[in-house]
């Protein structure tokens, strides 16, 4: 929409959806601030530097991206999963001054890359982050790693608050191929226990589960697993991810 009086409009569908859900989650966020967010993402994402993003963060994600990192305005972000450079331009103009450190095993299909962010063509598992101040820091991961494992990594690296894309629950794990299994969603879910098999289908392909209810004690550390809201029924981009906010305890 380019239209300004629509455009208002769109964002005040969105604010109602997302200034609820961030200020349950971030204390000091304001609606004005929200309103601010979602205006300033408006008029950047139509000037995306990646034009196709297939395979990493569409319209919905990029959204939540932004507001997130807008209102919680850490001073660390780390990225898991680079793919084209997209989402890290996202944390930058969202966050000018923050310490942006991306890791992905394979780099070669980096469209855009920032000057002012640190880019690793390795997993984290061997970076050394010194201090982190967790109430300061934010993780977004979008690996397709096992997500009990990278649950583990980031508490014992002193993250606390993680976003994790592709994040389904068991009974549709069949409409994302093969997640990082166990998903954070079938971690803290009461009816998934050890040993249990989950089977399914992907484009005539049968893919098999066999669970671990508490890999790694992942599941005793989340303290708190919230879906994003689905704003793609509003903007009507794209298909749900199950972006997810994952709280870990102190």
């Amino acid at each position: 929409m380019l239209t300004p009086r629509w455009l208002r409009r769109l964002g005040d569908e969105l604010h109602a959806v997302a200034h609820p859900f961030l200020a349950r989650h971030l204390s000091s966020t304001r609606s004005e601030g929200v309103r601010a967010a979602i205006d300033a993402f408006l008029d950047a994402y139509p000037r995306r530097p990646v034009g196709d993003n297939r395979g990493g963060s569409g319209f919905h994600n990029c959204f939540w991206l932004y507001l997130v990192a807008s209102c919680m305005e850490p001073d660390l972000i780390i990225e898991s999963g680079v793919w084209k450079g997209q989402t890290a331009w996202l944390f930058r103009r969202a966050c000018p001054r923050a310490t942006i450190l991306c890791f992905d095993p394979n780099l070669a299909r980096l469209v855009y890359r920032d000057a002012s962010i640190r880019y690793y063509e390795h997993d984290w598992e061997t970076f050394r982050f010194g201090s982190v101040d967790a109430t300061r820091s934010l993780c977004f991961f979008d690996d397709h790693v096992d997500q009990a494992r990278r649950v583990r990594e980031a508490y014992d690296r002193g993250f606390r608050t993680l976003l994790f894309d592709d994040d389904p629950p068991v009974h549709k794990l069949f409409s994302f191929g093969y997640p990082g299994t166990p998903t954070t969603a079938m971690l803290v879910d009461s009816e998934l226990r050890s040993g249990d098999v989950v089977e399914w289908v992907w484009r005539g392909e049968p893919r098999r589960y066999i669970s671990e209810a508490d890999r790694l004690g992942a599941r005793a550390l989340i303290t708190l697993h919230e879906l994003f809201p689905d704003v793609s029924s509003i903007s009507q981009f794209e298909r749900y991810t199950f972006l997810t906010w994952v709280g870990l305890k102190p």
